[in-house]
């Protein structure tokens, strides 16, 4: 008899363990709180416009999701940010270009123009002596994203450059995001090379592109990858679950009157238990230790704290014909406290994407210019704007980003969605949290615990360390999410 394996969550992470488990000759069940399958990656229509709600595009760095998508046949739908834009970087020396081949927003090139343009000439050249500080000087374990980049390059790259990023891509803090988290390949780059800068030119190797640009998408929607891989698992024989909340899980080699004794595990619903031989929980950190508190209150306390930040995203199809220049190139971060804007970051995804500006287009010929904008809010200790009043907000923001005035006259559809547990802050002692739970996981060869809490932020770090179950890891580099 095949072993029988209980896959908890239906996010990317889930969808991918039930694939090599299904792939392995396993019977795979997996159960899904939500009534579609695809976590953080879905879709909505605005103003019959289809876009992406959630995670818009995925890193190239490592190539791991473009292997993943070739494997699905989706290869015809992959599409590449439109050529010769860059994203902006928006603070209180303005709106500006970020500098190109930057990582975790540190410049290559300090003293360059488009650097030196955000952080002022006495900012840049502190930045540009960071390679003559000792290589020890702000790398200590569990140090966070502040403390490195300000004691190593100064408030300036800090606040203008680094926070932009860590609160658009990371939806973290910087003063409490763990540093070795955030940007394991600087932290590592920061020991080989004795410098931020240097280890940023290393990773970099020279690219002249913004990390924006550095991105896949597909067509129609980012939503085509989990559906890919959702009809895959169907065909392959899996049992999907939608709606199904898991309630509990206990040690089944206890026994119980509905599921075999020789079945490890047993996970409880609220209309049946579910006998597994393996189980693997997908599902975020809080929820995880939840569920193991009765089965394995050992491994259940070693799992670390990642609170979520809620995220909320407002979609706009506007009619602004001034946007056809594309003025702020495919969008733009913002650095905290920034005078006048709330929001932490925008996409013009009709300037990015060609597709979705041929959409918009095609939904709406009377216009003369339709534009598709998204728009993120809810940074950690930031009150999210009322949902009332949130379209005003969002429309004031772009005004102020894209330096053209957007008024509800020119709105052609909009909508509001909230994000409450996708983004998981990686408080300092996250990595060597995760290292003693990994200790404890070899003990349990039957439980594995899968997500982006544990593989860091952006869809090719979840990808990735997938791979490494299925083959050994390699050292490639990876980036955030742009805005």
């Amino acid at each position: 008899m095949s072993a029988r394996t209980v896959v908890v969550g239906g996010g990317l992470a889930g969808l991918l363990a039930a694939r090599r488990h299904l792939a392995a000759g396993e019977q795979v069940t997996l159960l899904e709180a939500a009534p579609v399958l695809g976590g953080a990656i879905a879709r909505t229509e605005v103003a019959g416009v289809e876009i992406s709600s959630g995670a818009e595009a995925y890193s190239t760095g490592a190539g791991a999701v473009d292997a993943l998508v070739a494997s699905l046949g989706l290869s015809a739908q992959v599409v590449e940010p439109r050529a010769g834009l860059a994203s902006r970087i928006v603070s209180e020396a303005g709106v500006h270009r970020a500098p190109a081949g930057s990582l975790l927003g540190i410049p290559a090139r300090p003293l360059g123009r488009e650097a030196r343009t955000v952080l002022g000439l006495p900012g840049a050249l502190r930045a540009a002596a960071e390679p003559l500080l000792p290589a020890r000087l702000g790398h200590r374990p569990g140090a966070s994203v502040e403390q490195v980049v300000s004691r190593r390059l100064g408030r300036r790259t800090a606040r203008r450059l680094v926070a932009p990023v860590v609160g658009g891509v990371h939806s973290a803090d910087p003063r409490t995001l763990e540093f070795a988290t955030a940007s394991p390949q600087l932290h590592a780059g920061l020991a080989r090379h004795g410098s931020l800068v240097r280890a940023v030119r290393a990773l970099r190797g020279g690219s002249s592109r913004t990390a924006g640009t550095r991105v896949h998408s597909l067509s129609p929607t980012m939503a085509a990858l989990p559906e890919a891989l959702e009809a895959e698992l169907r065909d392959g024989g899996a049992d999907l679950r939608t709606s199904a909340e898991v309630t509990g899980i206990t040690d089944g080699t206890a026994g119980s009157a509905a599921v075999p004794e020789c079945a490890r595990w047993t996970v409880r619903t609220g209309v049946e238990e579910l006998p597994a031989d393996r189980l693997v929980l997908a599902c975020a950190p809080d929820l995880a230790a939840s569920l193991l508190a009765e089965a394995d209150p050992e491994l259940a306390a070693a799992i670390p704290e990642a609170p979520a930040a809620t995220v909320r995203l407002v979609a706009l199809v506007v009619d602004a014909p001034a946007l056809d220049a594309f003025p702020v190139g495919t969008g733009a971060l913002v650095a905290p406290g920034t005078a006048g804007i709330r929001a932490k970051g925008l996409t013009h995804a009709s300037a990015k994407w060609a597709h979705v500006q041929q959409a918009a287009g095609a939904a709406h010929p009377e216009a003369a210019g339709p534009h598709v904008l998204r728009l993120s809010y809810g940074r950690p200790g930031e009150e999210l704007p009322a949902r009332e009043d949130i379209v005003a907000q969002a429309l004031a923001d772009a005004s102020a980003i894209l330096g053209t005035e957007l008024t509800a006259t020119d709105l052609l559809g909009s909508a509001v969605l909230d994000w409450d547990r996708a983004m998981r802050q990686a408080r300092p002692g996250h990595r060597g949290a995760l290292a003693a739970l990994t200790a404890l996981l070899e003990d349990r060869p039957a439980l594995e615990l899968r997500g982006s809490w544990r593989a860091g932020t952006g869809l090719d770090a979840i990808v990735r360390a997938e791979n490494t179950l299925i083959s050994p890891p390699t050292d490639a580099s990876t980036e955030g999410r742009p805005a």
